[in-house]
């Protein structure tokens, strides 16, 4: 279970940026920790074998037909700011700037293979945040950039949430190919947002 926890001291960080800011500040929704990517011997968890997925840049346009990508299949969204993505390529972590109704805010997303933990690097220019609210209510476009930090950390931003309540960001990665082979390196995780 240690992949779940490699974001925790940037979490306070974010706690102490919220503290400084006017007004309530949102963040990641609390909730049980992810397991999916665990075989359980007897149903228990904590106590399976975490079961990594390999990715192979070879993959990236393997599978689709006649060069037509079927449509994505998505994992359950998370609580928390850690988890696994849905395939279970990738370590994912993130905090923020502090998040707030009408505010611009920066996501730092931290990025590493599931079979070593070392970091994804080269994939800001194809790696975005998807945010909505609910199926019919996206966030605005506010012009969203991705930068390459340091290795394996993203910083995609700004977001901007018009409303409060429960939202939903899905980090995409490697969009530049197709999500068809099961170690291609595309990958995405989505977690939920609270903003007050």
């Amino acid at each position: 279970m240690s992949h779940v926890r490699f974001a925790a001291p940037l979490g306070a960080c974010l706690w102490l940026m919220a503290c400084q800011q006017n007004g309530p500040t949102g963040g990641p929704v609390s909730g049980p920790v992810d397991g999916h990517c665990y075989v359980l011997p007897d149903g228990g968890f904590p106590g399976g074998s975490f079961q990594p997925q390999a990715v192979s840049q070879a993959s990236c346009f393997v599978g689709a037909d006649g060069g037509v990508e079927p449509p994505p299949s998505y994992g359950a969204t998370h609580a928390n700011s850690a988890s696994a993505d849905d395939d279970c390529k990738y370590l994912v972590g993130w905090w923020s700037t502090p998040i707030q109704q009408g505010v611009n805010v920066t996501f730092y997303v931290s990025v590493a293979y599931a079979l070593d933990g070392t970091p994804m690097t080269g994939a800001a220019a194809n790696s975005i945040a998807e945010v909505f609210l609910n199926s019919s209510h996206p966030a605005p476009n506010s012009s969203q950039v991705t930068a390459e930090v340091s290795p394996g950390l993203y910083s995609i931003g700004p977001i901007r949430f018009d409303k409060s309540g429960q939202w939903t960001t899905r980090f995409h990665f490697n969009e530049e190919c197709y999500d068809v082979a099961s170690d291609s390196p595309h990958g995405h995780a989505a977690f939920f947002v609270n903003v007050p």
